[in-house]
């Protein structure tokens, strides 16, 4: 009997995530992703491909590893307006996008035999733009806006909601809501800097108690698209909330700021072994959740897993 996803996740001490999947379509396999738009290449055989090895890598690691994995699908985008803007406009667009993302992984994660090992995310994006926090709608926008796509996510089968990489407060709440709507565990990942503050300025302890007391609140928080030392540093600030609310962290192989960072035309970062070794290193201050984002790629999730593994033993990981 497969294992849901929170039964799962109390009963592990570590989950690991996917790396990233943008910039490889960009940097490794030559695929122009404009607006990080990732699900533009499941219409496609090239992209399809693509996408299809990119997956398969980081599911090959939980399944070697016998780790759980959650996985999150390429519908960062997959929202309305950015949608409409590459072309998926037509009546049902919202839907049907999401819906094949969840099946493209779902057939996957079959082929692979990982059905009791890996979770598919339906993931959630900004409606603007995850670093600025300019034009980010207020909460009951927020939650309108992103409902379609939401439902769309849980309708086709995901086993959890990830909204990542967001840069307001405001938004994220109403994201917060349209989650609680469905039946589904969810979880938020806003981005932060060193000093533990979202581009808007709010303190992450001050985010977490303001969704948590205004919306039911979510299975935990996670923290992604910063380099480990970031999310390191500011676990050491007033900044940070109570022990056991910010679980995950699925962070950029490149200490970079974000600013640069968006400008950069080639990949950059730790190197895997060093990557993993942080990475393990917060795995024993308490974050359960591991995984990559921009600049990540198969081998720095397998030197997550080789590191955790070898600091204790595998079936510490799994549930019993």
């Amino acid at each position: 009997m497969v294992i849901n996803f929170s039964e799962r996740l109390s009963s592990s001490s570590a989950f690991l995530t996917e790396g990233a999947v943008v910039t490889r379509l960009v940097h490794e396999f030559g695929l122009p992703t404009p607006e990080s738009a990732a699900f533009a290449h499941l219409y496609s055989d090239a992209g399809r491909a693509a996408l299809s090895a990119i997956y398969r890598s980081y599911l090959a690691i939980a399944v070697e590893f016998g780790l759980p994995m959650q996985v999150g699908g390429p519908t960062w985008r997959s929202h309305p307006e950015a949608l409409a803007r590459l072309g998926f406009s037509a009546p049902g667009d919202v839907e049907r996008v999401n819906s094949d993302a969840v099946e493209f992984l779902r057939q996957i994660r079959r082929e692979m035999g990982a059905e009791d090992l890996a979770y598919i995310g339906g993931v959630i994006g900004p409606r603007v733009d995850g670093y600025d926090p300019h034009g980010a709608p207020d909460a009951v926008t927020s939650e309108a806006y992103h409902r379609p796509q939401i439902e769309a996510l849980a309708k086709a089968g995901a086993d959890l909601l990830y909204a990542g990489t967001f840069a307001a407060v405001p938004e994220l709440l109403g994201v917060s809501r349209a989650c609680a709507a469905t039946t589904l565990p969810f979880i938020l990942a806003p981005v932060i800097d060193g000093a533990g503050r979202l581009p808007d300025g709010t303190s992450l302890r001050d985010a977490v108690s303001q969704i948590d007391t205004g919306t039911d609140a979510p299975v935990h928080y996670a923290v992604c698209c910063v380099h480990p030392t970031h999310f390191a540093r500011a676990m050491k600030t007033d900044a940070w909330p109570a022990p056991g609310r910010i679980l995950g962290l699925q962070a950029n192989a490149s200490d970079l700021h974000r600013d640069e960072l968006e400008h950069l035309d080639h990949a950059d970062g730790s190197a895997p072994d060093v990557f993993g070794g942080l990475m393990a290193d917060l795995r024993s201050r308490g974050v359960r959740l591991l995984g990559g984002c921009c600049g990540t790629r198969e081998a720095h999730i397998r030197a997550v897993a080789d590191q955790i593994t070898m600091r204790q033993p595998k079936d510490v990981f799994t549930a019993s």
